[in-house]
């Protein structure tokens, strides 16, 4: 039993610094971040794409993010009264999505 919890402690990630969020309070960035990542699996599930590019995004969400919240939005996302738009992707997956789109 100790060592597994040694391994899973040794193993232990969080999300990493990001410069959109670069004061404290990282509400916001958790916020986002569970967006990004229903945004991500929702357009990759469409697209028929691998939903495992948007593991970042459930990573950083699940670090930063109290599990109160989250199985909160969860229950409200399943009761249709969710108030984040998780019907799009993230801009910045655009171009994974819309390969056309790319600047040449």
């Amino acid at each position: 039993m100790t060592e597994d919890i040694k391994t899973k402690i040794k193993n232990y990630q969080t999300a990493t610094f990001d410069s959109h969020f670069p004061n404290q309070k990282q509400t916001r960035n958790c916020w986002q971040n569970y967006l990004d990542f229903h945004h991500c699996e929702k357009a990759m599930t469409a697209k028929g794409g691998d939903v495992s590019v948007c593991k970042c995004y459930w990573h950083v969400y699940k670090s930063l993010c109290p599990t109160s919240w989250v199985l909160a939005w969860d229950d409200r996302r399943a009761e249709g009264t969710f108030p984040g738009r998780c019907k799009l992707a993230p801009p910045h997956l655009s171009s994974v999505l819309h390969p056309s789109s790319r600047k040449s």
